[in-house]
């Protein structure tokens, strides 16, 4: 066998250098986190907008980014979204009823420069609509808790035989003060639940990821 030969030979037997070995690992992560990015990319996320937004497309393409609509908020529930959130979103306006809720005052929609927001009736107003975590709401867990059918400005919560939550989704209008006042989190927290016993969810999306 040629010398040649013995070398070829030698390099198939032998095992992978330091450098080649960190190559093929380098180049299997990035393959990973490519394909967690496109996987990324291509989340449809859906978020709570404020009031008078349009349908999510046409918001998308008139709204600036601009942030007016945050600062004149009086109740601190308008935030930006993050990019760990959405890249197609980033810095557009959500609502966050962690912060707060919506009193409709319009605000937002009369400093909007785009149309991204525009004016409607306070009535007609849907900003989604609130379901009960029946795991975390502490009325369905130990009983006791009625704040959300207290509160509830739109009379959208009742309180089934057993002094539980219910919500009637035909008065809901997503204002969040319920999500806002709700206690769960709090009278959980030794559990290391943050979530809310009820929360807002755009209409038609179902229960949201918690944390």
């Amino acid at each position: 066998m040629g010398d040649r030969e013995n070398e070829i030979e030698r390099g198939f037997n032998s095992p992978l250098t330091r450098r080649a070995l960190l190559g093929l690992v380098g180049q299997a992560a990035i393959v990973v986190g490519l394909g967690g990015f496109i996987r990324f990319l291509g989340r449809k996320d859906r978020f709570l907008r404020p009031p008078g937004a349009l349908t999510e497309g046409e918001f998308l393409s008139l709204c600036m980014k601009c942030q007016k609509c945050q600062e004149v908020c009086p109740t601190g529930t308008i935030t930006p979204v993050l990019l760990t959130e959405s890249v197609a979103s980033v810095a557009t306006p959500k609502l966050n009823f962690r912060l707060g809720y919506c009193n409709l005052c319009m605000r937002c929609i009369e400093v909007c420069p785009t149309g991204a927001l525009q004016l409607t009736k306070e009535e007609t107003v849907r900003l989604g609509v609130a379901e009960v975590d029946r795991e975390r709401c502490v009325a369905w867990t130990w009983g006791g808790c009625t704040k959300c059918y207290q509160l509830c400005p739109f009379e959208a919560v009742a309180l089934d035989s057993s002094q539980r939550p219910i919500v009637d989704t035909d008065r809901c209008n997503g204002c969040g003060l319920c999500e806002h006042i709700c206690p769960s989190s709090a009278l959980r927290s030794y559990t290391g639940s943050t979530g809310r016993g009820i929360v807002v969810v755009p209409i038609g999306a179902g229960r949201p990821r918690e944390s």
